[in-house]
């Protein structure tokens, strides 16, 4: 019994240091307060600054692969965020959004429509497991501590040198097929599903926010059948719909050489065009301003020096 109490006892003692690591390394601990620290790693757009985001990306792992945040800041001078998880389901795209307008105010929310074709109750079990780690705040913070020892970025400005989007530079080549073949068969969006999207339009009205439907290039997910859909729910709402997979031109995408997984997602010379594609559309529209000279934006300087490090 008294071996029993010990082991509770240290438990606990172990438990409680790690949440002060854990609380230690999370960059903006404001925002601890109103969400928890489980929920900041499960919400990375928290950690960054009150009103410094300009463009909030939700969606699936087509957001994460496709859109780099700081190859758009380097390039335009634009904040953006990639709320982004593997096989997202449209209830978390929901709280994504949620919780975006609660510390930021984007102008612009970017979602990836495959999200809409998604049924919560046909993810595979595994995906539990591997978002399993963003519970563990630990897990999710601890590259920081380099930041703080090696002083390489200061404290009050150590951020997420990716902001959401994930680097993967190597190249599964596609066999090039015709995917986006016409077809008389038509995709139905869950129900459930549609009341979800529904609040998050209701959501980006409510804060001036303009929503964009986008369609990352995708042979495996993406078809004919789910454009059309997508494509009258975007005339149905007045929404703008842009499909890379119909509108081959706007990326140019060479499937032999730009695929990292043999045609499900893009890799890092895919996501460089894609990247360069949004950050002019939100340039040609004038939706964000340039914020490369202002001092308040420094720590994106700084975490774009390192990101060219990781990625070069």
């Amino acid at each position: 019994m008294k071996n029993v109490l010990k082991s509770i006892i240290f438990m606990a003692i172990l438990l409680v240091l790690y949440e002060i690591i854990s609380y230690s390394l999370i960059t903006n601990k404001e925002n601890v307060k109103k969400y928890g620290i489980n929920t900041v790693s499960n919400n990375a757009i928290l950690s960054e600054e009150k009103n410094t985001i300009d463009v909030v990306a939700i969606g699936d792992s087509l957001i994460y692969s496709s859109i780099s945040p700081m190859i758009i800041w380097n390039n335009y001078g634009y904040t953006v965020f990639d709320c982004a998880d593997a096989a997202q389901v449209i209830n978390n795209s929901y709280k994504h959004l949620k919780y975006a307008v609660d510390t930021q105010n984007p102008k612009v929310v970017i979602f990836e429509a495959d999200v809409l074709f998604r049924n919560p109750d046909d993810v595979p079990w595994h995906y539990g497991l591997l978002k399993f780690e963003r519970y563990i705040s630990l897990f999710n913070h601890h590259n920081n501590w380099k930041k703080y020892l090696l002083n390489s970025i200061s404290k009050d400005e150590t951020t997420n040198i990716y902001k959401g989007f994930k680097y993967i530079n190597k190249t599964v080549p596609a066999k090039v097929r015709d995917y986006m073949k016409k077809t008389n068969k038509k995709s139905k969006i869950p129900e459930n599903n549609m009341k979800y999207f529904e609040e998050m339009i209701k959501i980006c009205n409510e804060n001036n926010i303009k929503l964009v439907l986008m369609s990352f290039p995708n042979m495996r997910r993406w078809n004919y059948s789910k454009h059309e859909i997508t494509l009258e729910l975007a005339k149905k709402y007045n929404l703008e719909f842009i499909d890379f997979n119909t509108e081959t031109n706007l990326l140019n995408i060479d499937w032999t050489k730009e695929s990292r997984d043999g045609g499900g997602h893009l890799n890092y010379v895919g996501a460089i065009k894609a990247s360069n594609y949004v950050g002019e559309y939100l340039k040609k529209n004038n939706l964000v301003e340039d914020h490369r000279k202002d001092s308040k934006y420094n720590s994106w300087n700084l975490a774009y020096e390192e990101y060219k490090l990781k990625t070069n």
